[in-house]
């Protein structure tokens, strides 16, 4: 009986492998009610867009997005609270402060964030993105360097993938959004 169900569980394994030997996509949707749903690889959810994303050799995740007309790496945070650009590259991307400062407590420790506004451009549609702050993320890159892994203009944080339904695919290093302009 044991055996069978060895040869059952390798059976099944080895139906889910593709043909690199690899196990079937797992993709992530983020909930409006801050949990995650695990599923399996899916094509391209309708009345949603997809964006590659890059898999670095840290195991971080990144994507490309325009802002303000000019191309920014960012950084897929899922367990970041907020979307941010590096204070460094204000000038870069044409950002200009819009409020008051606000504190948020990270891996770092606590630290400055000051509101500002872009347009993101994803897949041709322009989204004027309110929700964005600049912070320094330097820890975040010299991180990343030590490590061999690519430097970032900003974080992608669950406030932009919750608003925007994100899914990410894993296996076919995509993430799909809803882009609700409001």
């Amino acid at each position: 009986m044991t055996r069978i169900l060895v040869l059952l569980a390798i059976a099944t394994l080895l139906s889910c492998s593709s043909d690199k030997g690899k196990a079937d996509a797992v993709a992530i949707v983020a909930t409006s009610d801050s949990t995650a749903v695990v599923t399996d690889s899916m094509e391209v959810p309708s009345g949603r867009i997809s964006l590659e994303i890059v898999k670095m050799g840290t195991g971080h995740i990144t994507t490309t997005i325009l802002v303000n007309g000019l191309p920014c790496v960012f950084l897929i945070d899922t367990g970041g609270g907020a979307t941010l650009i590096d204070k460094s590259r204000k000038k870069h991307f044409q950002l200009k402060a819009s409020g008051g400062r606000s504190y948020a407590a990270g891996i770092s420790a606590a630290t400055s964030l000051v509101p500002t506004t872009a347009t993101l451009q994803i897949s041709g549609h322009d989204i004027k993105s309110k929700d964005l702050f600049l912070m320094d993320i330097s820890y975040i890159n010299r991180g990343l360097r030590r490590n061999h892994g690519r430097q970032v203009d900003g974080v992608l944080g669950t406030d932009f993938l919750d608003k925007h339904q994100a899914v990410i695919d894993y296996g076919k290093s995509v993430m799909y959004l809803t882009l609700d302009t409001d």
